[in-house]
């Protein structure tokens, strides 16, 4: 519980300054790879939930570049992130977009196969465990058979860049950095293993950081 409030507190802070803006569909183009995904999302699927979705933008990406979404919902911890994609939504007229500031207790409210589509970016390896478990658990449980999960995740940290990082271990695989945790460090193979009733359909890369490895991409299909 400690870790998760310092991690909450943590990414408020970070998104204390963001500022909501109009996004206009037209400007959304496809750039990189996460793009193409946040297509295919968006092409794929009618329902998509967010998990952890910070300030919303891949939500409302995978809107904009797609033609399929009738309903997508984004949630996180981070009021003043929710702030943000809330505003945002508004002024962009996002109509199909909502956005709730709620923990992982929110999808506890949801139905059972209620979305077909799933989008968790960089958020599931940067908290503990066994609270990852728990969310793993629910996107199983609210994910209709044969619905598509496109899983963001940061950089493998290799002993390297854990000491150029200046990053502290406080659990097995798990680091902080300034007493915030923020790697819980486990192999792409690894990953995939901990989502037992998916198959993987395609493994890609992320450059979101100059200088640092790239994110890892998955899109994972849920058996039927």
């Amino acid at each position: 519980m400690q870790h998760k409030e310092k991690t909450i507190n943590f990414w408020n802070q970070m998104f204390n300054e963001a500022k909501p803006m109009e996004i206009r569909r037209e400007d959304i183009k496809i750039e990189n790879s996460l793009d193409r995904y946040l297509k295919l999302i968006g092409d794929s699927c009618r329902t998509v939930l967010d998990v952890g979705c910070g300030l919303g933008t891949c939500l409302m990406s995978t809107l904009c570049l797609g033609d399929k979404i009738e309903k997508g919902v984004g949630f996180d911890s981070s009021e003043n992130a929710i702030s943000f994609a809330l505003e945002t939504a508004k002024l962009s007229k996002f109509d199909a977009l909502t956005y709730v500031a709620q923990d992982e207790s929110f999808m506890r409210t949801l139905d059972n196969e209620s979305f077909d589509g799933l989008i968790c970016s960089n958020f599931l390896d940067v908290i503990p465990e066994e609270l990852s478990t728990t969310i793993i658990h629910e996107m199983d449980r609210v994910l209709k058979p044969n619905g598509l999960l496109l899983l963001k995740l940061n950089f493998y940290l290799d002993e390297e860049l854990i000491k150029r990082l200046n990053m502290e271990k406080i659990e097995e695989n798990t680091y902080a950095m300034k007493g915030v945790l923020r790697a819980h460090n486990l192999t792409t193979e690894q990953w995939i293993k901990r989502f037992t009733h998916f198959n993987l359909i395609q493994e890609d890369a992320f450059q979101r950081a100059p200088n640092l490895p790239k994110d890892r991409i998955l899109l994972l299909k849920k058996r039927s």
